[in-house]
C-alpha cells in the first residue's frame, strides 16, 4: 500500500525536526568566580545538562603566580558531561606563593562547609565525594596541609605537584591520581613532583601517568590555559591532547571512588597510553622501571 504524498511529507518533517533537536542539544557549562572571606578565591565549573552534577567535587589548587582564571579549559573539560564539579581554588589570592600548608588548611576547612551554599548544582547533594589536589606548588602546600583538613578528602589528584619530599606523608587510606613528566621542565624536577607523590601513596590504590616530553614540546604548565609566567614556562607547542586525557582520568577516578571500586590498570588504560604518549603505573607498579609499565 502506497502512502499519500501528504503522509510522506509529514514523516520527513518529523525526521528533520528530530534531527534538529538532537543536533542542537549542547553541553552547558556553568561557571562563576567567588571569594571566601579572609580565606581565598574559587571558580567553579559544572555541567547543568547532567543529572546529579555534584556527586563529586574536585578542589583544585592553582600553581605559583596563577589565579582561578587560568584553568578555564581544564575546569570545563573535567565537568563536561560528567557528575563532577571542578572547583579551581586559590588559598592566597594576590600572593604568588602557594606552597605553604596553613592557607590550604583554612581554605579547605571553610569551603567544604559551604559547597551547597556557593554551588547551585550542589544544593541537593549534602555529602559529595571530595577530591583535593592541585598543580605545581599548591601540591606541596596541600600535602603539608593534609593531616589537618576536615573532613579528610576521599581522593587526591595532583598535576605535577612540587616539591614533594620523603618526609611528607599521604594517608594510606586515600587513593591518589598523579600526572607528571619524563623530563624536567620549568625547574620542576621529575623526582620530586608527580613521581614522588605516587611513591608516597599507598600501593593499594594509586595511579601515575608520566607524559613523554623528551622533545620539549610539552611543559609543566600544559594544564593551564596559557602557560605560567609568560616566557618563564610557556604551555608548549604540542599537547592539545593532554587536558582531555587528564580530565578523562579524573572522571574515571571520581567514579571509581564514588562506586567504591578498586583501582585497576584496565580502568585507566586510555588511548594516550596505548599510543605511547604516556607511561601508566598503577598500584604496585614502580616508576623506576619504565619497561614494565609501557604497554
Amino acid at each position: 500500500m502506497m502512502m499519500s504524498s501528504k503522509v510522506v511529507t509529514i514523516l520527513l518533517l518529523s525526521v528533520m525536526l528530530s534531527s534538529t533537536i538532537a543536533n542542537n542539544s549542547t553541553t552547558t557549562i556553568v561557571s562563576k568566580r567567588g571569594k571566601i572571606k579572609k580565606t581565598g578565591e574559587y571558580k567553579y565549573f559544572y555541567d547543568s545538562s547532567v543529572r546529579a552534577a555534584c556527586e563529586s567535587v574536585y578542589i583544585f589548587g592553582v600553581g605559583t603566580s596563577m589565579s582561578v582564571n587560568d584553568y578555564n579549559e581544564l575546569g570545563s573539560t573535567i565537568s563536561k558531561g560528567n557528575r563532577i564539579v571542578a572547583l579551581v581554588s586559590d588559598a592566597t589570592p594576590g600572593n604568588p606563593i602557594k606552597l605553604k600548608g596553613d592557607p590550604w588548611i583554612r581554605y579547605y576547612n571553610n569551603i567544604v562547609t559551604q559547597i551547597q551554599d556557593i554551588i547551585p548544582a550542589c544544593v541537593d547533594t549534602p555529602d559529595p565525594i571530595i577530591l583535593f589536589g592541585g598543580h605545581s606548588a599548591s601540591g606541596q602546600g596541600i600535602v603539608t596541609a593534609l593531616p589537618d583538613v576536615v573532613p579528610q578528602p576521599n581522593g587526591l589528584v595532583f598535576l605535577s605537584p612540587f616539591k614533594i619530599t620523603k618526609k611528607m606523608k599521604i594517608n594510606p587510606s586515600i587513593p591518589t591520581l598523579n600526572w607528571g613528566f619524563d623530563k624536567t621542565t620549568c625547574f620542576v624536577f621529575v623526582n620530586t613532583a608527580a613521581k614522588a607523590a605516587y611513591e608516597l601513596s599507598s600501593p593499594n590504590h594509586r595511579v601515575l601517568y608520566r607524559i613523554d616530553n623528551e622533545d620539549n614540546t610539552i611543559t609543566h604548565c600544559i594544564f593551564t590555559d596559557n602557560g605560567c609566567g609568560g616566557f618563564v614556562c610557556p604551555k608548549g607547542k604540542e599537547g592539545e591532547w593532554v587536558i582531555p586525557a587528564v580530565s578523562k582520568s579524573i572522571q574515571i577516578f571520581a567514579d571509581e571512588i564514588l562506586d567504591d571500586e578498586k583501582l585497576t590498570r584496565t580502568q585507566f588504560d586510555l588511548d594516550v597510553v596505548k599510543d605511547e604518549k604516556v607511561l601508566l603505573y598503577v598500584n604496585e607498579d614502580s616508576p623506576n622501571d619504565n619497561t614494565k609499565s609501557k604497554l
